[in-house]
């Protein structure tokens, strides 16, 4: 059997002390907060996949600065395993992106699965909300602050 490993390409984009973020929600998790960005495309270089990315669910293009952060989850569940196995074992590369302007180019093409909408939260909010990916979670200062990608761990889920 193959080894089948997802490559996403997260963002982190600030603006005003703000940081966008999609709004999302589902039977399991209730209303959650997603870093804008997903699934990298075969030959896709990374930094082409989240500017791709959060242009399609967001509407902003943004400029990759630096990875800044990369994490794992693998999904325990054998049940959700084989209904989603594309997405059950994943590596997230967060990349810090400034903004290409301060206004959407247009409103969003692509949204994901349980995605609302796209929304600017101010910093010292988060710690109120469920972020994803969880190992992000109570870390966006030290991920900011750190002079080389920090590696956020593995999330066993479910």
């Amino acid at each position: 059997m193959p080894v089948l490993i997802r490559s996403t390409a997260k963002a982190i984009i600030l603006h005003e002390g703000r940081i966008l973020l999609n709004r999302c929600t589902d039977s399991r998790n209730g209303t959650y907060y997603a870093l804008p960005g997903g699934g990298q495309n075969q030959f896709e270089p990374l930094e082409d996949a989240v500017v791709r990315e959060c242009l399609e669910e967001t509407g902003y293009r943004v400029h990759p600065v630096r990875l800044i952060a990369v994490c794992e989850e693998i999904w325990n569940d054998a049940e959700r395993r084989q209904k989603y196995p594309e997405y059950a074992h994943r590596m997230l590369h967060i990349f810090l992106c400034t903004l290409d302007g301060t206004e959407p180019e247009h409103a969003p093409t692509e949204m994901d699965l349980n995605m609302l909408e796209s929304v600017w939260v101010p910093l010292d909010a988060l710690d109120g909300l469920t972020l994803e990916p969880a190992p992000l979670q109570g870390r966006i200062e030290d991920v900011l602050n750190g002079t080389a990608p920090l590696f956020l761990g593995t999330q066993q889920i479910g």
